[in-house]
């Protein structure tokens, strides 16, 4: 695990240092740097010690130093790859997973990464074709930036490295700022500055004579044919498949533990890391002073049945005091209050291990969400869904009272009948992260917002990966909400979380539910093996019979949750009047203030969590705009 970075340009090593000591959270043990100066090309790491903690420095070259790469992450199926090399006569100099890159890369060229199986970012130098090739794994478990100017390419695996370079302009790009307050996180390829790109996933791009001369995107989620598997064949595959996905997660040179959240996906994962290692498991987990938000109980009751050496971290947070941290961590506006937990437990587990695995892909891989439920629902009424009911779900919403309690049977009815009322494309929103619908978008941010966005940019509107699945008529209800989950949340924002929280201190988190096999096989199960009866993730729950202790197995959903709107309301109050209603400031150019006003005193009928959601939005946008970003 590390963090890399190049340019293609003025490669300068004090550049690159720079660039490196940006970077230096991701990995602290050492740092690495090779040049070129022929060609003005430079490459630099730095690294977490994981796998070969002698010989696997980076950047690594190939036997006669044409073909050098930097590597972010992990390649679980690295021996075999290497058993196979070696019969084919490559020599190898190292035992590190970074190593088989190049060598896979000299047999296959750019298609070496179809060969892989783990998460990665990773750029390679061809000095053959003097090309510049970057990879990102299938899933967008690691980040990759980059940035072309007139003079170079440049890239880093946080944004953080390329202004440490002074790479590129810094101008905002209006579409990236709309597509947060609607997704909390900014999907790729946009960031919040116009010049600077995200690598999305499964994307690999070939760079020549430094600028993008090919990209290509060389998987995808496939979701048909259908296979005609039963529930309980369906069950046995899952189970093998996640066992031998978490076997080779434990590949490490250095201790492996999990993060033990309470719920299912993580307790799974937990029972089969502790059969399969070698010794006592650690394990963490994370719990507030706020009995309702405290997962800890549940956790213990896993880490007593497999014996684990478990740490509990009761977080009270000084929240105001975090915010900015996290803030600067995550570089651009990023709104999943998660991330909080997130930080601190990862914070905790660095104390005890470098690498834990966990429970990240379950819900959008397996149906963990109530949206996978509605979209069912959703099927099932298409005689009542339609222009012309419309009207009548939007009356049925607003006659109805808001639900006062988030996870009850009132309030995932109101929130289906709102979504009923909603255009397909809102209608995702609404079921899912919730952010500002097109209507409030237009209330929220002034005219002269839309007038500058429309002369610079145009409107995009929603994101195109949405409006892609939205189009696959051929696919169910469900599995159009898993293949939307898996294109714009997974990738954007919870995968986002988890590799900037975790690597914020130095931590590889590895998700076995996420590996790619895994995925292929479930998602070509039937909606009706995927989601059966009343409950999410049926296959999940019928594997946890088989670990986990009951009250785990039926308890509701929770994760990493927050006390959000007591947080807005109490703790975060003084701050959140401070930023949001300041004369000056981003959201003082962007806002209409009147409709500000009325949206932080809370004059508006929106229910609690609605409510929380939209100010959190705002507040993270705010604290971005004071604590981090650059001046002009």
């Amino acid at each position: 695990m590390c963090g890399i970075a190049g340019i293609w340009g003025d490669a300068n090593l004090q550049r690159l240092r720079a660039m490196a000591e940006s970077l230096r959270h991701r990995g602290p043990d050492e740092d690495g740097f090779w040049t070129n100066r022929t060609h003005g090309i430079g490459l630099a790491s730095c690294r977490l010690s994981i796998i070969d903690l002698a010989g696997g420095r980076q950047p690594i070259a190939n036997e006669d130093g044409r073909v050098v790469t930097v590597f972010n992450g992990e390649i679980y199926n690295y021996r075999e790859l290497r058993d196979d090399l070696v019969t084919r006569g490559h020599r190898f100099s190292t035992n590190s997973d970074t190593e088989v890159i190049v060598h896979l890369y000299e047999d296959h060229g750019v298609d070496a990464v179809e060969h892989l199986r783990g998460m990665f970012a990773i750029a390679i130098w061809d000095e053959a074709e003097r090309q510049l090739v970057l990879y990102r794994d299938r899933a967008g478990k690691k980040p990759l930036y980059y940035a072309e100017t007139d003079r170079e390419f440049i890239f880093a695996s946080e944004i953080k490295g390329l202004l440490a370079a002074r790479a590129t302009g810094l101008d905002l790009d209006y579409q990236a700022l709309v597509d947060y307050l609607t997704w909390m996180a900014i999907p790729a390829p946009a960031t919040i500055y116009r010049r600077i790109r995200a690598l999305e996933p499964a994307e690999l791009i070939v760079i020549r004579d430094r600028r993008v001369a090919r990209r290509r995107r060389y998987w995808r989620l496939e979701m048909l044919p259908k296979v005609e598997t039963g529930f309980a064949e369906a069950v046995e595959q899952v189970d093998f498949g996640l066992r031998e996905a978490v076997r080779l997660r434990l590949r490490s040179d250095v201790p492996v533990g999990v993060f033990l959240s309470g719920g299912i996906d993580s307790g799974i994962i937990t029972a089969m890391a502790a059969q399969e290692a070698s010794g006592p498991l650690k394990t963490v987990t994370v719990g507030f002073e706020d009995g309702s938000y405290d997962e800890r109980p549940l956790a213990r009751l896993v880490a007593e049945r497999y014996a684990t050496d478990h740490q509990e971290v009761l977080v009270k947070p000084d929240v105001a005091d975090v915010l900015p941290k996290i803030a600067a961590a995550y570089d651009q506006p990023f709104a999943d209050s998660s991330a909080i937990p997130t930080y601190y437990v990862s914070q905790a587990a660095r104390e005890h291990v470098k690498v834990v695995l966990n429970g990240d892909g379950g819900d959008e891989v397996f149906c963990g969400y109530r949206r996978y439920l509605a979209a069912r629902l959703n099927a099932k009424l298409r005689l009542l869904d339609g222009p012309w009911s419309r009207p009548l779900w939007q009356l049925a919403g607003a006659v109805l009272p808001a639900p006062r309690r988030l996870r009850t049977r009132y309030a995932f009815a109101h929130r289906m009948i709102r979504g009923l009322g909603l255009e397909p494309d809102e209608r995702y929103l609404a079921w899912s992260v919730d952010g500002f619908s097109e209507t409030e978008l237009h209330a929220l941010l002034n005219p002269n917002f839309w007038r500058e966005s429309a002369e610079k940019e145009g409107s995009r509107g929603l994101k195109p990966a949405a409006r892609w699945v939205l189009e696959l008529n051929d696919l169910g209800m469900v599995d159009r909400m898993l293949a939307l989950d898996f294109a714009i949340s997974l990738p954007n924002d919870l995968l986002v979380k988890m590799d900037i929280a975790s690597m914020a201190h130095g931590l590889e988190t590895r998700s076995p539910l996420l590996d790619h096999v895994l995925i292929d096989t479930a998602s070509h199960y039937r909606e009706g093996v995927k989601l059966s009866g009343r409950q999410t993730k049926p296959l999940l729950r019928a594997l946890a019979e088989r670990y986990l202790p009951d009250p785990i197995r039926v308890a509701p959903k929770r994760g990493f949750e927050v006390p959000l709107v007591r947080w807005l309301r109490e703790d975060l109050r003084e701050a959140r009047d401070d930023l949001l209603l300041s004369p000056g400031g981003l959201l003082a150019d962007l806002c209409d203030r009147s409709y500000l006003e009325c949206l932080v005193r809370e004059q508006t009928r929106l229910d609690p969590r609605r409510w929380g959601t939209r100010v959190w939005m705002l507040l993270m946008l705010a604290m971005w705009d004071r604590h981090v970003r650059p001046g002009e």
